[in-house]
């Protein structure tokens, strides 16, 4: 059976989601604990997109 709950385990999915978190402010330190409240997050590639997109956690992210 599948399962409706979205996955953050691919970069594609983690790009979509921090340009949606972009749009809402959310700041970098928040970005993995609203994710895995929505679903299963890879981590150390949410990590990796993160550091690649210039985001580190002290820093807020700006649309």
């Amino acid at each position: 059976m599948r399962s409706n709950t979205p996955r953050y385990d691919t970069r594609e999915s983690l790009m979509d989601a921090l340009r949606e978190l972009m749009s809402l402010q959310v700041s970098a330190e928040d970005v993995a604990p609203v994710l895995c409240t929505i679903g299963p997050v890879d981590l150390d590639l949410l990590a990796d997109c993160m550091r690649d997109a210039g985001l580190d956690q002290n820093q807020a992210i700006a649309a």
